[in-house]
């Protein structure tokens, strides 16, 4: 056996162990001082102190060090690297390094494979997402998610990278509408906001760029991002399109729909030259799934669905799938991109998935397979009206919380009008509610859009819109539920809104509309009855209310090309005063005529009106956030005949928000 003289080495004389670090003075065993020695026979055992010594010290010292007959060494181990502590250690690195290859496969979007695919789900909890909002989108390279959420208030764009635990708002997207689009090279995101107009945020530094304004019912709708640069989204009467940098839109030759026909959800299949669409029409007895062409060439019926539909390519390139949802489950079926066609029957992906009132469904899903969707079905049943004060401060509920959507106070606000539609229902209901019992009795129920409900001046009358076959009606009814609906007014247009009834009790107005226009009508109720136009012009004219004096109008209309409020005279003459300034929504005058309210960019806005002639009026104010006071929608509120309270639909303040659903890879698989 060899041994070899180290200066450096120190010996306990108890127990004979030896130290390689010279600066310890006593036996870290049984505390005996150390002292210089020669290494023996037994095994060197030392403790390498790092700490202490530095690294080309240490390598020196155990090149010097004892070897043994078989050329072992050990050492001994520092307190930090005990025999308790090391297997936790150990752990802990492989915990580590599991992560970074789900970060890396995250990225790659792909599941951490060997030689398969492998199918991985897991969630995502967005800030608070109201009832009519949360709309998501997962990028083309599946790397980012974003989300419409309430951020501080404000309904904006809120961006959550894929391989992250952390998301942010991406500034300059307050007051996001609708849900938003991504670009093909997933660099940006188109969005609508309020007020019609179409704009673009790009991801790596923010930037905000507006896309211009779009025609009249193309705000807030489904866009499709083309690799051609161009935006495609579904307009009132077909599809338009805008250029992704800005500029001017055009609608889309070929695709010019009927009376009573919607063109929705345009999603574009890979070559970009075909896009899928849904066509429905205003009582939901139908909606389809087409395959269409920009070209106009090509129109082909896929389907019947209850959503749009969207493309996902197969793992292996080789053809894909359309999901989209029927009842509450998301489906998938197999489609060939050649033959435009699907084959075999359709299989379930998802038990339940979002889907709103629009047919539009809340799933997503990237290039690489990544899959996101939202799986609530029960959003509508937690609404509660509710009364604030002007500050926004809640002050009490009125009556039960249920899904509700429209609705009227009463003149003398003791009875509550509304719209309502359970999950799953095809009928609209009109309710009354009595605000001080909470009670509500149903005066009607039929399917087909949303009705809007106005009352009589004396409180005695409900009126409402409601589809019958190809015709349109106004109903009106005794609120009590006594006695037989009366059709006031019977049309074949597209639509026609109550919107208001004059305090003498003789003229209501009411919007009518088509798949162009919409124009503000006037419906005597004496004499012979016969409507006439009040105002009429090629913009979209809408939301008319009378003053308490019955003198004034005050109106929406797009003829600046954004919706603002102005006030004319009624009858009409040639003058009009604009009101808002930055855009307006939702005109509801004060009971005292000397205030009007109405909604800008998500807020309640408060306007003085002086009497005079002509009128005179004042600078606008913000009111009250509608993300503050939990509002599922930005365009229904009431104003209590004092002009203190504030009556709104409120999204239930404990309502538990569900997580978006992710999956990785999600037709991993499959052999369908």
């Amino acid at each position: 056996m060899r041994t070899r003289e180290i200066n450096l080495m120190k010996r306990c004389p108890e127990c004979r162990k030896d130290y390689l670090d010279d600066s310890l003075l006593y036996c870290l065993d049984d505390g005996a001082a150390l002292v210089q020695g020669t290494v023996t026979d037994e095994p060197a055992t030392a403790i390498l102190s790092g700490d202490r010594r530095s690294g080309e010290a240490l390598t020196e010292s155990l090149k010097t060090a004892t070897l043994t007959g078989d050329n072992s060494l050990t050492l001994r181990l520092p307190a930090f690297l005990s025999r308790e502590r090391l297997p936790w250690m150990l752990a802990g690195v492989l915990l580590i390094g599991l992560v970074v290859a789900v970060v890396y496969a995250v990225r790659n979007g792909r599941a951490v494979v060997t030689n398969e695919l492998i199918r991985t789900t897991f969630y995502i909890q967005p800030p608070q997402r109201r009832s009519g909002f949360g709309q998501i989108a997962i990028s083309p390279d599946g790397r980012n998610i974003v989300v419409a959420s309430d951020v501080e208030g404000k309904t904006v764009l809120w961006l959550r990278p894929m391989d992250s635990l952390e998301g942010r708002p991406l500034a300059g997207t307050d007051g996001v509408v609708g849900f938003p689009f991504w670009s093909p090279d997933s660099r940006s995101i188109g969005f609508w906001v309020a007020e019609n107009k179409l704009k673009r945020v790009d991801i790596a530094d923010g930037t905000v760029r507006d896309l211009g304004e779009a025609p009249a019912g193309a705000g807030g709708a489904g866009c499709a991002w083309n690799r051609d640069g161009t935006v495609l989204c579904n307009g009132r009467g077909g599809f338009v399109r805008l250029p992704a940098s800005g500029g001017v839109s055009d609608r889309l030759p070929g695709y010019d729909s009927k009376e009573d026909e919607l063109f929705r959800w345009p999603s574009f299949l890979p070559d970009g030259k075909h896009f899928l669409f849904l066509v429905t029409n205003s009582d939901r007895t139908k909606s389809e799934v087409y395959v269409g062409s920009i070209d106009g060439s090509t129109r082909k019926l896929l389907f019947a669905a209850d959503s749009n539909a969207i493309y996902s390519a197969k793992p292996d390139g080789k053809g894909g799938y359309l999901l989209f949802a029927r009842g509450s489950a998301l489906l998938a079926q197999a489609f060939d991109l050649e033959t435009l066609s699907v084959s075999g029957e359709p299989f379930r992906v998802a038990e339940s998935v979002r889907v709103n009132f629009n047919n539009r469904g809340y799933f997503s899903v990237s290039d690489n397979g990544t899959l996101v969707y939202d799986p609530r079905t029960d959003e509508y049943e937690g609404r509660q009206l509710t009364w604030y004060d002007r500050s926004g401060k809640e002050l009490q509920a009125v009556g039960k919380a249920g899904p509700m959507f429209r609705f009227r106070l009463s003149p003398d606000e003791k009875l509550v009008s509304m719209s309502s539609r359970g999950t799953g229902n095809v009928n609209n209901d009109i309710l009354v509610t009595d605000i001080a019992r909470g009670a509500s009795s149903r005066l009607a129920s039929f399917p087909g859009d949303t009705p809007e409900s106005i009352w009589s001046p004396d409180g005695k009358y409900v009126v409402w819109n409601e589809r019958a076959g190809t015709k349109i009606r106004l109903m009106k009814k005794l609120a009590s539920g006594a006695g037989e609906a009366e059709v006031l007014l019977e049309s074949e247009v597209s639509g026609i809104v109550p919107s208001d009834w004059s305090s003498d009790g003789k003229f209501m107005l009411y919007t009518s509309f088509n798949n162009r226009n919409r124009d503000i009508w006037v419906l005597p109720l004496e004499g012979d009855r016969k409507p006439f136009p009040y105002i009429q012009t090629p913009s979209d004219d809408q939301s008319a209310v009378f003053s308490p004096d019955g003198k004034y109008v005050a109106y929406r209309s797009f003829e600046s090309g954004r919706n603002e409020i102005y006030i004319q005279t009624f009858p009409a003459s040639a003058t009009k005063l604009p009101v808002s300034t930055n855009g307006g929504t939702a005109p509801f005058w004060a009971r005292n005529g000397r205030e009007l309210f109405y909604i800008a960019s998500g807020k309640l806005m408060s306007v003085e009106i002086k009497p005079g002639d002509p009128l005179s009026v004042g600078v606008p104010q913000p009111l009250v956030d509608f993300a503050a006071v939990r509002s599922p929608r930005n365009d229904d509120y009431a104003v209590s005949n004092d002009g203190q309270r504030l009556l709104f639909i409120s999204r239930a303040a404990d309502a538990v928000s569900l997580p978006i659903v992710a999956i990785l890879n999600w037709s991993a698989g499959l052999n369908r």
